[in-house]
This record gives C-alpha cells, sequence and structure tokens, in this order.
C-alpha cells in the first residue's frame, strides 16, 4: 500500500521525496497508516494505492481533504 500524488502522479517515498514507480515507494502496510501519514504531511491531493501480486490489478482510494465550513458557506453563497 503506497501514496501516490494524484495531480502530478509520483509515489511518495519519504520526507517528500516522489518516485515515478510503485515498487520503489515507501510500503504503509495499512490504510490508516497511510492516511497517518497523509494527514501528518499536509498533503492534500492523494491517492491511497493497494497493490496485489498481479501487476495488473491495483486499487486506487481517492484521499482528499475535507473542505472546512467556511469553505463550504462561500460556496453556496456564490
Amino acid at each position: 500500500m503506497v501514496l501516490k500524488h494524484a495531480e502530478i502522479g509520483l509515489y511518495y517515498v519519504g520526507r517528500k521525496h516522489w518516485v515515478g514507480n510503485s515498487d520503489s515507494a515507501l510500503d504503509l502496510q495499512t490504510i490508516e497508516r497511510a492516511t497517518e501519514l497523509s494527514h501528518d504531511e499536509s498533503f492534500e491531493e492523494m491517492d491511497i494505492v493497494v497493490t496485489y501480486e498481479d501487476p495488473d490489478c491495483e486499487l486506487v482510494l481517492p484521499l482528499r481533504r475535507k473542505r472546512g465550513a467556511d469553505d463550504e458557506s462561500l460556496r453556496d453563497a456564490a
């Protein structure tokens, strides 16, 4: 299980380092750990990528920051 930046398509290796290959990315083991790391690093547009032994099979879980109440009220007012 790895983190992928949704906009640039690169995978997280650690401490703000990125690579283009999921095999070289940091294996986070669990969804909880991936979510915590994304929050701790203040990432906004991330995907949690669950990989399987079959290289053609992966599950992508979008991980986005919730907009605050102020953001929603501004959008509704527009």
